[in-house]
């Protein structure tokens, strides 16, 4: 929807090279974004894990093209051709404070193990979602944002085995349902940071999966996107417990502390 941010009669964003044309505006932003994406995968932000933390991010990503770069955006805003209502501007700062004030509680995810962490990222992230504290690039703050996190926790993610888009959808679904798909697509593809030889192979994975993650894909028809997402929730249902160094856990009767939730 244009709005203040956007050039008159167009969807596209006003940025500091003063490009108009929608394919030559979403290509200068891959490249430039994207770069700085790959930029953090190496020197990452240290913060707290808050908003303040993540609105440097997102300031760091956009610096080279737009003026508004980490702050709190004006305009409502929704996923795109979905007309699910992101969380609106006044209540953005109050619904951050209390979804990462949840996670501070949490220890930021730490020592859990694969379920619960797994659970809890989810649940962050789709909260993290429905609250779109940005105008735009959102997306991609949150996956450096909580990428970092999940390394401080002591897990990778092989992102390489996460469809982005089966991605996307179930953060949207986050939304109006549950994180259900998020864990679903996080917790198999978990591999502990004590795990020398994975973390070195996946840290290039990321590497790789960064760059993907700036560039542009096909939006596929959101049927199939279901199909995959429920059959990433039955693969979840199957797998064994791993514990907080990527062991696998002996069955051991009820296991589990409290998790994150509404």
């Amino acid at each position: 929807m244009p709005d203040r941010y956007t050039y008159p009669g167009s969807d596209v964003l006003i940025n500091k090279f003063g490009v108009t044309d929608y394919d030559d505006w979403k290509d200068a932003e891959a490249d430039f974004i994207g770069a700085r994406m790959g930029a953090l995968r190496e020197h990452p932000i240290v913060g707290a894990y808050d908003l303040a933390h993540l609105q440097a991010i997102h300031a760091y990503l956009t610096q080279d093209m737009y003026s508004w770069g980490g702050e709190i955006r004006e305009t409502d805003t929704h996923p795109g051709g979905t007309g699910i209502a992101h969380c609106r501007p006044p209540f953005i700062v109050p619904e951050a404070e209390r979804v990462f004030g949840i996670l501070a509680e949490r220890d930021y995810l730490r020592c859990l193990d694969a379920d619960e962490f797994s659970e809890g990222l989810a649940w962050v992230w789709g909260e993290t979602t429905a609250i779109h504290p940005f105008r735009d690039v959102n997306t991609r703050s949150q996956h450096v944002f909580f990428t970092q996190l999940a390394r401080d926790a002591g897990w990778v993610i092989d992102w390489s085995q996460i469809p982005g888009d089966v991605f996307a959808h179930a953060r949207t679904l986050a939304i109006v349902e549950d994180h259900s798909g998020l864990d679903a697509l996080i917790r198999p593809n978990l591999v502990a940071v004590e795990d020398a030889e994975q973390h070195d192979r996946l840290m290039g994975l990321l590497h790789e999966h960064t760059e993907g993650f700036a560039t542009r894909k096909v939006t596929r028809d959101p049927a199939v996107l279901d199909r995959e997402l429920d059959a990433a929730r039955e693969h979840r249902r199957t797998l064994p417990p791993l514990d907080a160094f990527g062991h696998h856990d002996p069955p051991s009767g009820e296991r589990g502390g409290p998790s994150l939730g509404r």
